[in-house]
């Protein structure tokens, strides 16, 4: 049941708490009917010691034992149905027989402690401190800068509510995300007047409020240091920071070209391909290209709401910008294990990134990164930038790349953030071996070239080739295909396709407009083939390889790897095209490269390559488009895309 008072600020609490089943819970009536008879049983056994009635027990014991493990199946089905990675390899664990989640236990002055009390204030005062001291302590609670409200309509409410996710996770209201929603759609006209009056009068003091969870990154699992904070908010605030995004999200571009992250057809794989195509252009124009990924320390909670302020004053309207300085400032939060919480700590500076409105919130802050390069190519995914430098000789890029990297580190220390250096990762792409490994020195220390380097997920190596992402590939699915074969038991042959189309292809199929290509080598086509097809045998349950290729095909109806390049290149070539100027800069360039051939209508990208390592470029590999008869030009819905594709490639 939900309590809102009105008396000057808004307060909402949970005045019960609602228990929603887990999806772990086996629910059976029968099971619980089997029990209690079994249960009334077993007392009149101990009073009458009948040989007749023990034997209906240990009938029941069986009956019981199959139910649970019948019960116990149908869940971890759902469980490994779902597209959610953490869950379904819970759910493999469980099956397994492995403990999916242990007891969190720290070194303490050589003292190994699991008491939930003392841990939680010792990560709640190591996460406080840790962002006080690399802000070095500074800020201040309130940023009040007016009273207007946002006028917020039933409309985004509406919106804005249908599109969060249903999650369990809950924040200091308890309240779970499906029960927010149905009182928000239940109750409109009230909370469109609570929602306008939270812009104006601000926020709840429990909204700035987040339940931390303590989650194990690598290293020793006794350490404080190893752990990174979760935030969980309450359902309601992610709602009303929904409303809020819809409406930042529907003025113009303010983070700029550059950036791809949390923006709407932008993501970790268009800003690998827009790296990707000047790498490759520069190269094919007979340049060495250095790369570089500068290391941020907690970035997203050193955000300074003062500097953001000064940065967006005159970009938005006051009564948005006025609904952002509330939500940045005065926040605290306390650390969560198990049903403990610690005592409540403030934030000064920093942005939630269990928000919903946290991460668009740090691309607008780094706004200005763009205007400080001179002549370098810059590509970022929120906090992971990555910039090029291309030259003739490689002395030429060791000084740009020095000088480049200096201002870089400069600009974003005069913002709050806080670099390693030490850290950073360098490469020097080129089409000959370089004798000398690349060594520029910044702030006094060596940063040394790297033969691979990873971008978003996808491993570039040094000569613009893929042996390196490919080894780390054909690792992979050798672990999840192991993982698969013992879960085919417990699943029919459809439930097997699901699981492998989500967790296997989706795995190591990442990323494959940048690195799959017709010129991609024959190496690459014979373990891609591999792959697909052990895959197919495990949906089959053919461990002894009597079905041919042809009938595993024919069985499991799946995209051959040849084909699948065909279609996702040219999906994401349509796609990125019809962008337009709202795109990122590879969209213009895709256009300009736009032709139809007057006699037969069909429409195509011209090549410009000069070298073989041109063919990298996307808009250079794309010849397979003009086998795609369909006129897309003037515009084509993503779902008719995906159908005409499969139609035109996928031959199964």
């Amino acid at each position: 049941m939900l309590d809102i008072e009105t008396a000057g600020h808004f307060k909402i609490r949970s005045i019960r708490s609602i228990r929603t089943a887990r999806t772990s819970d086996i629910l059976d009536q029968g099971l619980e009917k089997a029990k209690k008879k079994r249960k009334r049983l077993l007392k009149k056994f101990n009073r009458t010691h009948t040989q007749k009635l023990l034997k209906k027990i240990s009938q029941l014991n069986e009956t019981i034992k199959n139910k649970i493990i019948t019960s116990r199946k149908q869940q971890l089905n759902i469980k490994v149905q779902g597209n959610n990675v953490k869950s379904f390899w819970n759910a493999v664990s469980t099956l397994e027989g492995k403990k999916v989640k242990e007891d969190i236990k720290l070194n303490l002055n050589g003292q190994i402690t699991d008491d939930p009390k003392v841990l939680v204030e010792e990560f709640a005062d190591f996460f406080a401190s840790k962002v006080n001291t690399l802000s070095n302590n500074y800020g201040k609670l309130d940023y009040s800068i007016g009273n207007s409200s946002l006028n917020i309509t039933i409309a985004e409410i509406v919106a804005a509510t249908k599109r969060i996710k249903n999650k369990l996770c809950t924040g200091e209201d308890d309240i779970p995300m499906k029960i927010a929603k149905d009182i928000v759609l239940g109750h409109l006209d009230l909370f469109r007047q609570f929602f306008n009056d939270c812009s104006s009068k601000g926020l709840p003091e429990r909204w700035k409020t987040a339940i931390i969870v303590p989650l194990f990154k690598s290293g020793d699992k006794e350490k404080v240091s190893q752990y990174r904070p979760i935030s969980n908010l309450d359902s309601l605030s992610k709602i009303y920071e929904r409303i809020v995004l819809q409406r930042l999200n529907s003025l113009d571009q303010m983070d700029g070209q550059f950036q791809h992250g949390f923006k709407e057809n932008r993501s970790t794989v268009t800003a690998a391909l827009e790296l990707q195509d000047f790498v490759a252009s520069k190269m094919d124009s007979g340049h060495v290209v250095g790369t570089y990924s500068l290391d941020l320390s907690a970035a997203f909670d050193l955000l300074r709401p003062d500097i953001f302020l000064e940065t967006m004053r005159n970009l938005l309207p006051l009564n948005l910008l006025q609904t952002l300085m509330d939500f940045l400032s005065n926040r605290q939060f306390r650390v969560q294990i198990g049903k403990t919480r610690s005592s409540s700590k403030r934030l000064l500076v920093g942005c939630v990134q269990g928000s919903i409105l946290g991460p668009r919130l740090f691309t607008l802050y780094m706004r200005k990164l763009g205007d400080i390069f001179k002549d370098a190519h810059l590509v970022s995914f929120a906090d992971d930038s990555y910039v090029s430098i291309a030259r003739p000789r490689v002395d030429e890029v060791r000084t740009a790349l020095e000088e480049t990297m200096t201002v870089h580190d400069t600009f974003l220390r005069s913002i709050g953030m806080v670099t390693n250096v030490e850290k950073t990762e360098l490469i020097l792409f080129s089409r000959k071996p370089i004798a000398d490994t690349l060594v520029i020195t910044v702030n006094g220390k060596e940063i040394k070239a790297k033969k691979s380097i990873k971008v978003l997920g996808i491993t570039f190596d040094s000569n613009l080739g893929w042996a390196s992402h490919l080894e780390k590939i054909k690792q992979k699915a050798r672990f999840v295909l192991h993982k698969m074969k013992f879960l085919r038991r417990y699943l029919t042959m459809e439930e097997m396709k699901k699981v492998i189309t989500s967790h296997f292809y989706g795995m190591i199929y990442y990323g494959a407009p940048v690195w799959m290509t017709e010129t991609s080598l024959s190496s690459t086509w014979n373990l891609l083939n591999v792959l697909h097809y052990k895959a197919l045998r495990t949906v089959c349950a053919d461990y002894n390889r009597k079905k041919s290729r042809r009938l595993l095909d024919s069985l499991v109806k799946r995209a051959r790897p040849h084909e699948w390049m065909k279609f996702i290149n040219v999906k994401t070539a349509i796609q990125l095209t019809l962008l337009g100027e709202s795109g990122p800069p590879l969209s213009r360039k895709l256009r300009d490269n736009l032709y139809r051939n007057d006699r037969t209508g069909k429409i195509s990208f011209m090549d410009t390559s000069r070298l073989k390592i041109g063919k990298r470029s996307l808009q250079n590999r794309l010849k397979t488009v003009q086998e795609f008869q369909i006129n897309w030009l003037d515009g084509i819905s993503k779902d008719r895309l995906r159908i005409e594709l499969k139609k035109s490639f996928i031959k199964i």
